[in-house]
């Protein structure tokens, strides 16, 4: 999948001391130098302060991924647990629990089908965002995210390699759509997330090997004028924003 480049002049890590053994660790694997003398070079900096870890970008626009403090809206009060538009859409009817997300992003959705009951397996291909989702996944105290299972990899490859591999009764994508209205940016956490992961290019393929899988349905999250992914929607559960189509496999 497409993604912002993030070698050269695109990321640094910076850390206090209090979190530089964990700073260390994750400089090697985002291949970035750490505490660089001119930290202004680099677009995006990739914070660790103690336990608190997060992304700011040149223009100060904060990237912070954290499911307690919940300022993403990851703790969702007077949910209608099997009557949400998603878990209908996954088959929860049918018996679908275990899930595999191939887009975690900053893991809302994902949160949301452990919430509702859903055992989740997520899929990350950005590097930055698997550290944010990682340690955010360690920090957690909520208990129904403990058996969380986060992977970092290309979801195109992923799903080629482990096929036949995982227990799986469904498939959720939600793939990065180019955003086309330029005059009202969203808040700062998209505009930042957004510049990191870029859109996928290749989703349409994404798709089609998820449909090779061995599972119940394949759903895909697309706002509600987008044309289908592919065709062959089996029914489409519409929302005020957004839907999702599914695709019936077996």
């Amino acid at each position: 999948m497409v993604s912002a480049p993030l070698g050269g002049s695109r990321i640094c890590v910076r850390a206090d001391d209090a979190g530089l053994e964990k700073a260390q660790k994750w400089a090697a694997f985002l291949q970035a130098p750490l505490n660089p003398e001119n930290p202004e070079n680099y677009f995006f900096h990739f914070c660790v302060e103690g336990d608190r870890v997060f992304v700011r970008d040149l223009e100060k626009r904060l990237l912070e991924i954290d499911f307690d403090k919940n300022h993403l809206d990851y703790e969702r009060k007077g949910h209608r647990g099997k009557n949400e538009l998603i878990a209908k859409a996954l088959g929860v009817a049918k018996g679908a629990r275990r899930i595999l997300d191939l887009s975690v992003g900053m893991g809302i959705d994902s949160v949301f089908l452990t919430q509702l009951g859903f055992t989740v397996t997520g899929v990350e291909r950005s590097p930055v965002l698997y550290a944010l989702l990682s340690e955010a996944f360690a920090r957690t105290k909520k208990d129904y995210l403990k058996s969380y299972q986060l992977h970092f990899g290309d979801a195109l490859e992923f799903l080629k390699k482990n096929k036949g591999l995982l227990e799986i009764d469904s498939i959720y994508f939600d793939p990065m759509y180019p955003h086309k209205k330029k005059s009202a940016l969203p808040k700062q956490e998209m505009v930042v997330f957004r510049d990191l992961v870029g859109h996928d290019e290749d989703a349409s393929l994404v798709l089609q090997e998820a449909l090779t899988w061995p599972v119940q349905r394949v759903v895909v999250k697309r706002p509600m004028q987008a044309e289908e992914l592919l065709p062959g929607v089996r029914h489409s559960y519409e929302g005020k924003v957004v839907r999702y189509d599914t695709y019936v496999v077996g």
